[in-house]
C-alpha cells in the first residue's frame, strides 16, 4: 500500500480503533488472499461513508497492508451492510422546549440516548419519535422531569432522577442539572428576583 493511499484512508475516517490483534484464520491479505498470521497487529478505520477498512499495524506504521475479515460479522458490520431502505437512522439531538401547558402540569417526559458499547461517549437528548424508532447501536432512557413547583422540591426530585440515571449513563451529568427548565411559581421570591435581574439588564 502506498503512503499516499494510507493518508487518504486516515483523512476520510471519522474514527479508528488501534492496536488490535488478529485471531487464527480471521483475516486474509487483500493483495494476495493469504491468511494473516494470528496475533498480527491491526487497526480498524471507520470511514465517513460508514465503511470499514482493516489495515495491519497502527496509524504510525509506514507500510500497512490492507486485510479482509473472513469470520462472522460484528454488530457494526451487520448494520452498515443493511440495505439503505432498512438501515436505521442515527439519532439526532433534540432539546426539550416545554409549553405553557407543560408548566401548568409541572413535569415533562424527556428522552436521552448514547452509543450502546461505550459509556464514555456523549449522552444527548432526543425527541419522542426518535425514542420510539430506536437505533440498535444506541441505548435509550426516558424519565419524568419536574419543571415547576417549589424550588427545593424540584431540585430534590430531579437530583434523585439524575442519581438513578448515572448508573447507566455516567456522562449524563454534562447534560442535566436539577433546576434545568425549571420556572419559579408566579410571584414567588425566585420569580420576583428573576424579574428584577431582567430589569437590571
Amino acid at each position: 500500500m502506498s503512503l499516499e493511499y494510507f493518508k487518504t484512508i486516515q483523512e476520510n475516517s471519522e474514527r479508528t480503533t488501534q492496536g488490535l490483534r488478529t485471531a487464527k484464520n480471521q483475516f486474509r491479505y487483500f493483495d494476495n488472499g493469504g491468511f494473516v498470521k494470528p496475533n498480527t497487529l491491526y487497526s480498524i478505520y471507520y470511514t465517513f461513508n460508514k465503511g470499514l477498512i482493516y489495515l495491519t499495524g497502527t496509524s504510525s506504521t509506514n507500510r500497512p497492508r490492507e486485510i479482509i475479515k473472513v469470520l462472522e460479522k460484528d454488530n457494526y458490520e451487520t448494520y452498515i451492510s443493511l440495505d439503505s431502505t432498512t438501515r436505521q437512522p442515527y439519532p439526532k439531538e433534540s432539546n426539550s422546549n416545554p409549553t405553557e401547558s407543560d408548566y401548568r402540569i409541572g413535569e415533562i417526559t424527556r428522552y436521552f440516548t448514547q452509543k450502546a458499547n461505550d459509556k464514555t461517549q456523549p449522552v444527548f437528548e432526543v425527541n419522542k419519535r426518535t425514542f420510539i424508532n430506536q437505533n440498535n447501536l444506541y441505548k435509550y432512557t426516558s424519565f419524568k422531569w419536574k419543571i415547576s413547583g417549589l424550588k427545593q422540591d424540584v431540585e430534590r426530585e430531579n437530583q434523585t432522577t439524575i442519581n438513578r440515571l448515572i448508573r447507566d449513563f455516567p456522562t449524563i451529568t454534562k447534560k442535566l442539572f436539577p433546576l434545568q427548565l425549571w420556572t419559579p411559581p408566579k410571584d414567588s421570591i425566585e420569580d420576583v428576583e428573576n424579574k428584577l435581574r431582567r430589569l437590571k439588564k
